[in-house]
């Protein structure tokens, strides 16, 4: 087994050690120093406003302000259609929206419900 032992009193402040002959101090121009600010910033402006933008919930490409609809899942039961299900959350308001949007919530292909089935429902106040 192989030991590596480090003695940092050995390389301090640029000075030449026993084992390494030249100095170990790195040497910038004005240009390097002003490119490796740049790069710190940049990465550090990069890093503030993406965990900015995940803290704050933003989406890309999204120029509308939507109004999350809280949902019910709800198990259908034998004889159950979506036009009785309507019924029953909203028995004086418009049932075709409602049948609209239980179609576009639950991506149903059509109309027909099966015994069982789990579908999402809006709630409506």
């Amino acid at each position: 087994m192989t030991t590596l032992a480090i003695n940092p009193s050995l390389a301090l402040h640029g000075d030449k050690t026993p084992e390494n002959h030249h100095y170990s101090r790195v040497r910038l121009t004005p240009r390097g120093r002003l490119l490796a600010r740049l790069a710190v910033i940049t990465s550090l402006s990069i890093l503030l406003l993406s965990g900015f933008a995940a803290f704050t919930g933003a989406s890309a490409g999204s120029t509308d302000t939507a109004i999350p609809t809280p949902y019910v899942k709800v198990s259908v039961k034998p004889g159950d259609t979506l036009w009785s299900i309507a019924q029953s959350i909203a028995p004086n308001g418009d049932r075709r929206s409602l049948v609209a949007d239980i179609v576009e919530i639950n991506h149903l292909e059509s109309l027909e419900l099966q015994a069982g089935q789990k579908i999402y429902i809006p709630t409506r106040p």
